[in-house]
């Protein structure tokens, strides 16, 4: 799923290159959204914003199928086993569909209308899949299908959520955050913090980490709802915040690149790249790879904040980079374009 994790990790803890080799590179007929690959097996998955989802062979990019729906998808498909699950939201309509697609047999197993649309990523839980629509309803369906709970939170919702210790938790237009229990979808808390919360949110040991339109970012007691700290980055946060053993990591829309430490909100570095930075960045031991809407990605030092290397591609870089065996990068850019690289040391 979108960030590996329900919790949302983009961490990966080992040591990488700075160099890149590519392996394969493959068109797709849409544009990318601000979601990520899914990688399962020997197959990368992706997503886009025609309404089509595709396959790729995960050592040669070959396109070994594709499912084609109306409207667009928004996140990130999940993958169980033999099925293959993702939600399309019609352009036009105030609605959306789940499906449930069947590898093995080449077949749909369920096609679920769902009222409101869904443009937020999926969490996949051990008993199922979470998702939260437009109007702020948030559901849970079965890995077969099969609706456990839904809950409207009657107020409009963008925030991506994440799970940790049972709770979902996410942020909305009335700048509320709210946490569920995965359970029952039973409200725990529901505290009004500030701003408009657009991009996602992360949870790193017993904090959730997510930014608003007001430029802030929060660390909040994922038990409580209380606020640990805030700190302000100058421009809207869209971006989903990444995080390691230590640190926090966000960007602005104003193109400022942060490290902030996770337990006292003191900034250790800031990087001014005057750019526009909404993708999620991927964290390794020592580098950060960082996507800019400016056709590039930076392979920053996690340490000191100094960019090693700058690679610059034909369009902008639309997909928060996936590491596959340590040394596989996947990365994505305008106009639909899939892109497989050997990390070099």
């Amino acid at each position: 799923m979108f960030g590996k994790l329900p919790e949302r990790s983009f961490y990966y803890p080992f040591t990488i290159g700075d160099s890149l080799k590519k392996i394969w590179s493959s068109e797709i007929n849409g544009s990318f959204p601000n979601s990520s690959v899914s990688v399962y097996d020997k197959y990368v998955f992706v997503n886009d914003l025609s309404g089509r989802i595709y396959c790729f062979n995960i050592n040669n990019g070959k396109k070994i199928g594709q499912l084609k729906n109306g409207g667009a998808v928004f996140s990130t498909p999940v993958v169980e086993r033999n099925m293959v699950i993702y939600i399309s939201t019609l352009n036009d309509q105030d609605f959306s569909y789940l499906y449930y697609y069947n590898l093995f047999e080449s077949d749909y197993l369920k096609e679920i209308k769902v009222p409101g649309r869904a443009m937020t990523e999926l969490i996949k839980t051990n008993d199922g899949i979470i998702f939260t629509t437009e109007k702020g309803i948030v559901y849970k369906f079965s890995l077969l299908g099969e609706k456990i709970w839904e809950m409207d939170t009657q107020a409009n919702t963008y925030c991506s959520p994440a799970l940790k210790f049972n709770s979902v938790v996410f942020g909305n237009n009335n700048g509320e955050l709210i946490s569920l229990n995965a359970k029952d979808g039973s409200i725990q808390y529901r505290v009004k913090i500030n701003g408009f919360f657009y991009g996602g949110c992360s949870v790193s040991g017993t904090d959730i980490y997510i930014g608003n339109d007001n430029g802030n970012l929060y660390s909040i007691n994922i038990s409580t709802g209380k606020i640990n700290w805030k700190v302000n980055a100058g421009a809207r946060i869209i971006m989903t915040p990444a995080c390691d053993d230590d640190n926090v990591y966000i960007g602005s829309l104003k193109g400022d690149f942060f490290s902030i430490n996770k337990l006292t909100g003191n900034i250790n570095w800031q990087k001014k790249l005057g750019s526009l930075l909404d993708i999620t960045p991927l964290i390794s031991k020592n580098y950060i790879i960082l996507p800019d809407q400016f056709e590039k990605i930076y392979f920053i030092d996690k340490d000191s904040g100094i960019i090693k290397k700058t690679y610059s591609f034909e369009n902008r870089v639309k997909l928060s980079p996936v590491i596959k065996n340590n040394n596989i990068l996947f990365i994505g850019y305008d106009n639909g374009v899939l892109e497989s690289y050997e990390i070099l040391n």
